[in-house]
């Protein structure tokens, strides 16, 4: 999925701006989430619409992750490191429960049994 947003030329520093398009809830989340623990305030648009995905067109069931104007580099940064595990860590199986779990899951969804490198 491309990602590129474009900016205004005089970004007001606290102006939300979205810096991802996610896929789907999931991966909003997870992005949220990296963003938070590195003390980035952020917010999803469209999280509520991945219900209606069939009934109105898919590109608007994208959930948007948005930051504060002053956040964007940092925030990047991150995405940039995301996007990176995210394409050279493997899928894996669950050694407990058998269960498959994405490159980015630290344990399984399934049965909270943690991934063994």
């Amino acid at each position: 999925m491309q990602n590129k947003i474009n900016n205004k030329v005089g970004q007001a520093p606290f102006e939300w701006l979205t810096i991802y398009c996610a896929a789907n809830a999931v991966e909003a989340n997870i992005v949220k989430g990296l963003l938070i623990n590195n003390n980035i305030d952020c917010q999803l648009l469209g999280e509520s619409l991945q219900g209606a995905v069939g009934e109105i067109p898919l590109e608007q069931t994208q959930v948007r992750v948005q930051v504060f104007a002053i956040k964007e580099r940092q925030a990047r940064q991150i995405l940039v490191n995301y996007t990176q595990v995210q394409q050279s860590a493997p899928d894996w199986v669950c050694p407990n429960c058998n269960e498959h779990n994405g490159s980015t899951f630290d344990f399984c969804w399934s049965c909270r049994t943690p991934h063994n490198d």
